[in-house]
């Protein structure tokens, strides 16, 4: 059973990853026979993958018909950005609280290795090191489950960020965003820190409907 579990769990976090990374893009057929053929597995786990994806929002199901990744819904990239934004605020005095220049140093250090990957075809390392470096924020508060509450809802947002940094010289402002953040980390300004994540989030909801209109095949 605990064999079962672990590849049921393998299979459902790999067609996961394909979909937030936009290997497999929004759209796209991924019925149980494809998926199976796809990733070299049976269709059982397969199936079970399917149904929690649908429950994440990530796939839709058209019984009898066909199994699609779900398109990215602009109304739903606004009300994941809200929980994100709004809880990443939340927890900013708890963060300046706790942290100390360990933190703030590994912080840094991320950015640095943002900087290795501003080449648009690099932009899922970028990523994952932006994720990294707000998860930091979250468990340096405390609050890791917050962040497991996002990572768990955001699954329109995430993608989003995805076409995001395709855009012309994103990711340079990306990382002077994140600079300006460890520089009021630095400076224990838990307001200007606050303000920082604002214009950091804001700045790519701003960005939605260009997208939509340059990638209208994902919408």
């Amino acid at each position: 059973m605990n064999n079962s579990n672990s590849l049921n769990d393998v299979t459902y976090n790999k067609i996961k990853e394909d979909i937030m990374n936009m290997t497999l893009e929004p759209g796209m057929d991924v019925s149980v026979q494809k998926l199976s053929e796809r990733y070299g597995v049976s269709r059982t786990p397969v199936r079970e993958a399917v149904v929690r994806l649908q429950q994440s929002g990530l796939v839709e199901i058209y019984p009898q018909r066909k199994t699609v990744v779900s398109k990215i819904d602009l109304q739903r990239v606004r009300e994941e950005w809200f929980i994100r934004t709004s809880l990443e605020s939340a927890v900013v005095d708890e963060f300046i609280r706790k942290c100390s220049e360990l933190v703030a140093d590994t912080m840094q250090e991320l950015i640095n290795k943002q900087k290795k990957y501003t080449d648009k075809k690099y932009f899922i390392e970028f990523y994952h090191k932006d994720n990294r470096f707000h998860q930091l924020i979250f468990e340096t508060a405390g609050e890791s489950l917050a962040w497991y509450t996002i990572e768990e809802v955001a699954s329109h947002y995430n993608r989003i960020c995805l076409l995001h940094g395709k855009m012309e010289g994103v990711l340079e402002s990306h990382i002077h965003q994140h600079e300006n953040m460890v520089a009021a980390i630095r400076g224990r300004d838990a307001e200007a820190l606050r303000q920082a994540v604002k214009e950091h989030s804001d700045s790519l909801l701003e960005q939605v409907n260009s997208m939509a209109k340059q990638y209208p095949q994902f919408f």
